[in-house]
């Protein structure tokens, strides 16, 4: 990625709601990462008999955010409000949302839980969201999973079968040049290096993983092959999830390990180094 691509990109943007089925729709925004590009913030409304919104963004697009809801939605009309992980990308018009959808429930994890009432929200609109469960709207069943990868333990996206839609959370997110409407409009290289970017700043802890096990988890969602691969930090993919499982395989499953410069065995084998002593 060049230094003039990564710095073209400077003011944040707010694109029309996207209908992904008859039922899914995405709001997405881009925001500039100073010296990197352009990362995508995406939240989902799930309509029907009891409406299921997903995330809420980041503050300083709330205003955008909260217009485009009432295009979509009266938003009284929610039922529940999804919440992945407590990150501040991911709530920030959460408190504006419950004001405006009195009969709303938050759901989320035991630690997303906990780090909404250390922030204040009021725990009684909370309800806990079990792992490895199944999340029922109003006959719309939502199968909890957990991503792969992320940056927050409490992370928690979803797979629903009637839409064969994945929520992969920040898992499969890229850093990219620019803003583009589809994963096909950048070219691969370029692709590959925008995934890298992220995950390592996303969840830097993936070059020490498994990689058997990570292995196998891109292998289930290659059998698993939904429809829609939604992630909170990159365009919709509708198509081969290949396109993304792949990169991250190379990258983490098969390529040479990669040394992490900031763990306790780097430092003690650096100043081993400098001291003489025994690493």
């Amino acid at each position: 990625m060049s230094k003039t691509a990564a710095t073209a990109f400077t003011t944040p943007i707010v694109n029309p709601p996207r209908r992904i089925d008859s039922d899914w729709t995405l709001f997405n925004a881009w925001a500039p990462l100073p010296g990197l590009g352009a990362i995508a913030i995406n939240q989902l409304l799930l309509k029907g008999k009891e409406p299921v919104l997903v995330d809420t963004g980041a503050a300083p697009l709330g205003d955008a955010f909260m217009a485009n809801l009432e295009q979509e939605i009266d938003p009284a009309e929610i039922a529940w409000i999804w919440i992945s992980h407590a990150d501040v990308d991911h709530i920030g018009a959460l408190q504006r949302v419950i004001d405006r959808a009195p009969k709303a429930k938050v759901v989320t994890g035991y630690l997303g839980m906990a780090k909404l009432g250390l922030l204040g929200f009021d725990l009684s609109r909370v309800q806990l969201l079990e792992p490895g469960t199944v999340f029922e709207a109003g006959g719309r069943r939502l199968h909890t999973v957990r991503p792969l990868y992320y940056d927050a333990p409490e992370t928690m996206g979803f797979f629903d079968p009637a839409a064969s839609l994945l929520y992969a959370v920040d898992c499969f997110g890229a850093v990219l040049p620019a803003p583009v409407d589809a994963v096909e409009a950048v070219a691969e290289e370029t692709f590959r290096d925008g995934m890298m970017t992220w995950s390592s700043i996303d969840a830097p802890w993936l070059k020490c993983a498994d990689r058997a096990a990570l292995g196998r988890g891109l292998a289930a969602i290659e059998r698993l092959a939904p429809a829609h691969l939604v992630s909170a930090h990159l365009p919709v993919l509708d198509g081969a999830v290949t396109a993304l499982t792949r990169p991250i395989a190379d990258f983490y499953c098969y390529a040479a390990p990669k040394g992490d410069p900031v763990t306790v065995e780097h430092a003690l084998a650096m100043f081993a180094g400098m001291t003489g002593m025994a690493a």
